[in-house]
């Protein structure tokens, strides 16, 4: 029953949503000025975007971008993809919420039965 129950908290708090950015970030349309392509390590693409009715310039940790292409950033400590996909089009939290809770359950029924069993932990 406690590993339920750990499995549970761990995915109310947001655990499993590590790879979000942060809800404090502010989100807006830029461009893409310098292109990268992901097989450079180190190198950093550059972006325009408009705040306070002026064109700002930024580095973005991204690459494989097109020079020219139009994307969703979000701002805050870093200028980051707003939402960045690796082949995956839905969110996994909830399967990652599912499936640890599932593992809870699994730990719950061995430890069970390894007690039923006669032997201790």
């Amino acid at each position: 029953m406690f590993s339920i129950l750990v499995a549970i908290l761990i995915s109310l708090t947001g655990a499993l949503g590590l790879w979000s950015t942060s809800a404090d970030a502010w989100r807006t349309q830029a461009t893409i000025v310098t292109s990268v392509p992901c097989g450079d390590p180190g190198q950093a693409e550059e972006v325009t975007f408009h705040r306070d009715g002026h064109e700002q310039r930024a580095r973005l940790d991204a690459c494989g971008h097109l020079r020219g292409e139009t994307i969703e950033i979000a701002v805050g400590d870093t200028v980051s993809v707003a939402k960045a996909t690796a082949g995956a089009q839905t969110d996994a939290r909830p399967i990652g919420v599912i499936l640890c809770v599932f593992a809870g359950i699994a730990g719950a029924g061995f430890a069970e039965l390894w007690r039923r069993s006669g032997n201790v932990l």
